[in-house]
């Protein structure tokens, strides 16, 4: 296992990805990721009186790996006492990690109530998109996101979504972080402004993605 603090494309990071699945199964890295997301989200609750216990927690989850990611680090939260609820930002969800919630007892909303769910989060989880989503957020996501008031603090699975990971633009409609767990290096939209200021605190976590790849 290894980190780099050398910024990786998002092409780069699926070749490594693939390698490391040659011989690592590919939920192994994202229960990985997703204990990373989990304790930076209860490094974050720390400052309430009772902690993670009983904090209200909306996860964004789309459909992809990003949103199985949240998803999970949802559940390690509702295992650990937080109220945990899933607006679904996809037509579908990731099947592993909606059950693996779903098992701890986190519920699944509707599209339609994330703005009231945004608004009374005492934390949200950004598992909207992950690398290779172009930039900008659609309706009505973009919505929701919106409405997160700027004091709730926000953890971002991998990258802000609605930033596009090889690009430091920020003009399209984007999540703004208070925390962003990245997997095994920084992207460019992390290190490059201005699109790095919807970033926060930067935490490159290691799940396990073999970088020797590059000298293969």
């Amino acid at each position: 296992m290894a980190t780099t603090d050398e910024p990786m494309t998002a092409g780069q990071m699926r070749d490594a990805e693939d390698w490391t699945m040659l011989t690592t199964p590919e939920s192994a890295l994202m229960d990985r990721a997703a204990s990373a997301v989990a304790h930076e989200c209860g490094r974050l609750l720390a400052s309430r009186p009772d902690g993670v216990e009983g904090a209200a927690v909306v996860v964004l989850a789309g459909s992809g790996n990003n949103g199985g990611d949240a998803l999970l680090a949802g559940a390690l939260l509702a295992e650990r006492g937080a109220v945990v609820r899933v607006v679904p930002c996809a037509e579908r969800l990731h099947e592993r990690g909606a059950a693996r919630l779903s098992g701890a007892g986190g519920v699944q909303a509707e599209l339609s109530s994330g703005a009231l769910l945004v608004a009374g989060a005492d934390l949200v989880i950004d598992g909207i998109v992950g690398l290779g989503s172009r930039a900008g957020l659609r309706e009505p996501v973009a919505g929701v996101v919106a409405l997160i008031p700027r004091t709730t603090p926000v953890v971002a699975v991998d990258l802000p979504s609605g930033l596009e990971a090889d690009s430091s633009a920020d003009e399209a409609p984007h999540v703004i972080a208070t925390s962003t767990v990245t997997f095994t290096a920084p992207k460019h939209c992390l290190v490059e402004h201005p699109a790095a200021a919807a970033a926060g605190r930067v935490v490159i976590a290691d799940v396990g993605v073999d970088l020797g790849w590059r000298s293969a």
